[in-house]
């Protein structure tokens, strides 16, 4: 707590609403992390949102983000946004300050149930920042729909975490961050979650060096026997595979547009290696990182195709 605590910060945010009454006010509360010493803090996304501009992705006008340090909790900065990832949950936003005490990052892979979890955060808001609670690592590999679809594979713990801790660290016994406190089953007791350190260390690397997350730049799902069955029975497509990653949607201007990838097509290896589903395809996206190529072996009703996708 002692090492880990000066790293975590409080983000307040407010913005502007249309109510019955005209525009209001609308504030919210989180933690954050300092990643390097000279201004990057890494947060949820859902953090920051209300704050944020859709369209530009910068702090909409009329809005705030203020970070505040342990070291000066009179004395706000005011931030700017970096990037974010509303599939990760994931965002970057950055103060002007110099030799602030970044946090030490660790290994979410190497992790093992029953292992030692702290959470630092600041639970029910900015009054009771810096708040340590502790458990144990739950599990690992959970998967959690959020309430606009995402999917998450997040960290599960027993350490009490409350929504202000949104955007705090989990770390381990040596102080370092594991994972980013990100969501909590609200009718359950003492069960919380944490985005993989692994995750948000590669996804905050991406934002910080280009402004965005790394992307193939298709929807979907994974595609299971019964999935399968299901589409070629309502929707009348010939999928010829019943396993591998379903596309419903290539975003434009994405590498998977360039590629002539399209809705329908089931991806079923990658670089030669089979594929489960789109987990094991976003993993391969993330490990071949900016400027990699990946070879995709997919297939387009019963003809398979193979394509070269650079990232």
């Amino acid at each position: 707590a002692e090492k880990v605590g000066p790293s975590v910060v409080g983000i307040r945010t407010t913005a502007a609403t249309r109510g019955m009454f005209g525009l209001q006010q609308q504030s919210g509360e989180g933690s954050g992390i300092v990643y390097t010493k000279d201004g990057y803090i890494v947060t949820n996304y859902h953090v920051i949102q209300n704050a944020v501009d859709q369209s530009s992705k910068k702090v909409a006008s009329g809005a705030k983000i203020e970070v505040v340090l342990p070291s000066k909790k009179d004395e706000p900065y005011e931030a700017q946004v970096v990037g974010y990832d509303s599939r990760t949950d994931l965002a970057v936003i950055k103060i002007e300050a110099s030799n602030l005490p970044a946090a030490e990052w660790g290994n979410s892979d190497n992790l093992k149930v029953g292992e030692l979890a702290v959470a630092i955060g600041n639970p029910g808001g900015l009054e009771y920042m810096g708040s340590v609670t502790a458990g144990v690592i739950s599990g690992l590999n959970r998967t959690i729909e959020t309430e606009n679809g995402k999917i998450l594979k997040l960290i599960q713990t027993d350490a009490a975490i409350n929504p202000g801790n949104s955007g705090g660290p989990l770390i381990d016994y040596q102080g370092q961050v594991i994972g980013v406190t990100t969501a909590i089953i609200e009718q359950a007791q003492g069960i919380g979650f944490a985005i993989p350190s692994s995750t948000a260390k590669a996804v905050g690397d991406q934002i910080i060096s280009h402004g965005r997350p790394l992307r193939l730049g298709v929807l979907g799902g994974s595609l299971t026997p019964a999935l399968a069955k299901s589409i070629e029975e309502q929707v009348g497509l010939d999928l010829a595979v019943n396993r591998g990653a379903f596309i419903t949607r290539v975003l434009p201007d994405t590498p998977a547009a360039a590629a002539g990838l399209a809705e329908g097509d089931v991806i079923t290896a990658v670089n030669g290696q089979e594929i489960a589903g789109m987990r094991e395809l976003r993993d391969a996206v993330q490990q071949a990182g900016f400027g990699g190529k990946l070879q995709l072996s997919y297939y387009r009703g019963p003809s398979q195709q193979q394509v070269e996708v650079t990232l």
